[in-house]
């Protein structure tokens, strides 16, 4: 299993249309084989900063996912409500 950690930067005031996309987002993911969970974060010194945590079975099934066309059209209706470019993070199980 894996975890990937999405970190945006939203622009002042654009939670709501954010909210708004990310939720499409998930249930497009969700129709996707591997794709185990995801829950959505605030960095508590910055309200605008949001961290998605993603399981997926393996990194096969998420780079599936990530390369897909709904994703890459998800992350382009994100782009204008977004300060840069987001930055993901893939953690692995190590099951000591």
């Amino acid at each position: 299993m894996i975890r990937v950690i999405i970190e945006r930067q939203l622009k002042p005031g654009r939670f709501d249309e954010y909210a708004t996309i990310i939720r499409r987002a998930k249930k497009e993911a969700t129709r996707k084989p591997g794709f185990m969970g995801g829950e959505l974060y605030f960095d508590m010194d910055d309200k605008n900063k949001i961290f998605i945590i993603a399981a997926w079975d393996n990194l096969e099934n998420w780079n599936l996912w990530d390369a897909s066309d709904e994703r890459k059209a998800l992350t382009q209706e994100l782009s204008p409500i977004m300060e840069g470019a987001e930055k993901i993070k893939i953690l692995k199980s190590s099951r000591i």
